[in-house]
């Protein structure tokens, strides 16, 4: 985690976001695709003057060099480090580029020391957190207003409601009366069971109560089923579990022989589960940090590729595995490959390590990404 520095002693500090460069916090691997803005293109974070900056088809020019003759040829471009800013030839203008470095941090300045010139003779500056305290002055303001207005159009809401409720009162005495009769008698006739002696069937139990009175419950020793007539029918509402057999091969008994021997015959495949490990909108070359846990024994079976937008050039991705979060290992021989301007992946991977066991994590390590690679999903098949 880069360490987070600020200057103290001033009101509004400048923050800044830097990283060692040592094994315990290195610089990170970048891919920037960024166009070029008035001759310059902004990094998204200091590129390390060590590492250098590496745009392909482009060669960086050296300070001293430029200083000397201060022109940039079509193809070269100058980098300033204290700056994160990448100066071109102003042919490049409105290009984007793809620029590969190692991130050690950035800088971010307080809005107190962002100014705008407002006028000339004399000259008056104002800051952009001038701006920002003026919005937010005004937007307490409004919001004091609006309150005012809501609490009017409350107070003139509940006097208004007050003049309904008592007639309304008057309304709804009558009403709850008159429906708590109804639910009485509702839920009596619709909950009362009147049991009288079981029956072989359905049919023996139509033939013997052909006239039956609403609540009569009759049970159906053959089959343990009850029945309850409501009015019009006899009504099917509870089985006996204990009267029913469980099914084999040559009886029906929870569920029919034909759907037992079906189950029986389901292929193992049914049994395959996915992990699946996405990166939305655009791929760099970075680790996925978020991980993805697995809670099953297996083994894997097989692991496929696709991206939503191809790269324009190739990408190899490799996926990792751990149990602590801290220590992970490569699951693959060879890694994931795509050619350029392919949607899948162009092979069959080889696996080092294919034993799951539940409560392993897995991740991608993004290799080398292709350029403006766009909404990778990786498919991890375990058989359980």
């Amino acid at each position: 985690m880069p360490d987070l520095n600020t200057y103290l002693q001033y009101n509004d500090p400048l923050t800044i976001i830097s990283r060692n460069g040592t094994p315990q916090d290195p610089f990170v691997d970048r891919a920037d695709s960024l166009p070029v803005i008035n001759g310059l293109i902004t990094l998204l974070e200091l590129p390390s003057p060590t590492d250098k900056v590496n745009i392909a088809g482009f060669v960086e020019v050296d300070q001293e060099v430029f200083e000397n003759r201060r022109v940039l040829n079509e193809h070269e471009f100058l980098v300033h480090y204290g700056m994160g800013t990448i100066q071109f030839h102003s042919s490049q203008e409105g290009k984007a580029h793809l620029c590969r470095y190692k991130g050690r941090g950035l800088i971010m300045y307080p809005a107190s020391r962002i100014y705008a010139m407002v006028k000339r003779n004399p000259d008056v500056v104002i800051t952009l957190q001038d701006y920002i305290d003026q919005i937010q002055t005004k937007i307490d303001e409004n919001q004091i207003a609006l309150g005012l207005i809501e609490d009017a159009i409350k107070e003139s809401q509940a006097q208004t409601d007050l003049s309904k409720v008592s007639t309304d009162k008057a309304n709804q005495a009558a009403d709850n009366a008159t429906i708590a009769a109804n639910k009485a008698r509702d839920a009596y006739e619709t909950t009362r069971l009147v049991y009288k002696e079981p029956v072989a069937d359905i049919a023996e139990l139509r033939t013997k109560y052909p006239l039956p009175q609403i609540g009569w419950t009759v049970q159906t020793h053959k089959d343990g089923k009850r029945y309850r007539f409501d009015g019009n029918d006899w009504i099917l509402f509870d089985l006996i579990a204990s009267n029913l057999q469980t099914v084999n091969e040559f009886k029906d008994g929870l569920m029919s022989v034909s759907e037992h021997m079906k189950l029986k015959d389901m292929p193992l495949e049914l049994q395959d589960r996915v992990i699946v490990l996405c990166k939305q909108e655009n791929v760099f070359s970075e680790i996925i940090k978020t991980p993805a846990p697995f809670p099953f024994n297996g083994e894997i079976i097989e692991i496929k590729g696709l991206c939503g937008v191809y790269g324009e050039t190739e990408t190899s991705i490799d996926i990792e595995k751990s149990r602590d979060m801290v220590n992970w290992t490569s699951i693959l021989n060879d890694k994931l490959h795509f050619r350029a301007n392919q949607h899948f992946d162009d092979r069959t991977v080889t696996i080092k390590t294919k034993t799951v066991n539940a409560g392993d994590l897995y991740r991608l390590n993004i290799l080398n990404a292709g350029l403006d690679l766009q909404d990778l999903t990786i498919a991890i098949t375990i058989r359980t």
